[in-house]
């Protein structure tokens, strides 16, 4: 054990771990009670900041805590990518949207791995996919007819 904290050293090898071993993931298991976690989805429309990390921060401890609790937990990460803030956002910056949006994502993304929250990256999602908003608006459409 080195007398030194090093914490770029042992955050990226503890992540590694976590990557290579699926660490958060959420598996149907009958036998462990079932606990969902959600922050919220950020608008990728550029940065995080100071106010995202707290709010992350407060979830992931939830979702530890209840893992610790021997619960199943899902934390599941995406985007809330589709609307005017990205697409203001990426007017302002002169770019397309598509284009801005999916380099916020990516930046993001790195963004929040780096922090090591416990995400279950295998549900990561963007509200400006079309499979997510086909199936979004289907479900609007029948609400409407029922109604």
């Amino acid at each position: 054990m080195e007398a030194i904290y090093n914490p770029q050293a042992i955050e990226a090898t503890v992540q590694n771990f976590w990557t290579e071993n699926d660490t958060f993931k959420a598996v149907e298991d009958d036998n462990k009670e079932k606990f969902y976690c959600l922050a919220m989805f950020p608008y990728p429309s550029g940065r995080l900041h100071m106010g995202h990390v707290r709010n992350y921060s407060l979830g992931d401890v939830i979702s530890r805590y209840q893992r610790m609790q021997g619960k199943n937990v899902m934390q599941p990460m995406g985007w809330d990518a589709f609307g005017l803030p990205a697409e203001n956002a990426a007017i302002k910056n002169k770019s397309a949207p598509g284009k801005w949006t999916y380099q916020n994502i990516d930046y993001m993304r790195n963004q929040l791995k780096s922090l090591g929250f416990g995400y279950d990256w295998g549900r990561e999602l963007a509200t400006c996919k079309q499979d997510y908003y086909r199936r979004n608006n289907g479900f609007s459409l029948n609400f409407m007819k029922k109604a």
